[in-house]
Formats: structure tokens, sequence, C-alpha cells
């Protein structure tokens, strides 16, 4: 799913973001063009980044 029209960036491009060690929009941001044109996709995009950082922290607890 697109988050960023603008810039057409994925739901799964933010996922692997986090995945490759990004823990914020500014971190993502680095890596992606997400929110940096009209920044409707703002709130959208950092929302996913806290779910995807939730996912991982669950993900490492079942690891330990």
């Amino acid at each position: 799913m697109y988050i960023c029209l603008c810039q057409a960036v994925t739901d799964h491009d933010i996922k692997a973001s986090v995945n490759a060690g990004a823990e914020s929009l500014d971190d993502v941001q680095a890596i992606l063009p997400v929110a940096l044109n009209c920044g409707t996709c703002r709130d959208s995009a950092e929302a996913l980044i806290n779910e995807a950082l939730q996912n991982k922290a669950h993900k490492l607890s079942y690891a330990a």
C-alpha cells in the first residue's frame, strides 16, 4: 500500500527501513523521501514506523 503518493513510498519500504535500523521518521527520511513534499502522509508514516518498531521489539523478545 502506498503511504506517500508524492514519492511512491510504500508500507513495505518503510517497514524495510525499520528492519534495517531506522527508529524514527527522521531516520526513515534519511533512507526514503517520505513526508518531504506535501506532508499529508506524515501521520500515517509515523504510525507505521511505530507499529513496525513494536513488531520488531515483540519479535526480538520472543527470540531472547
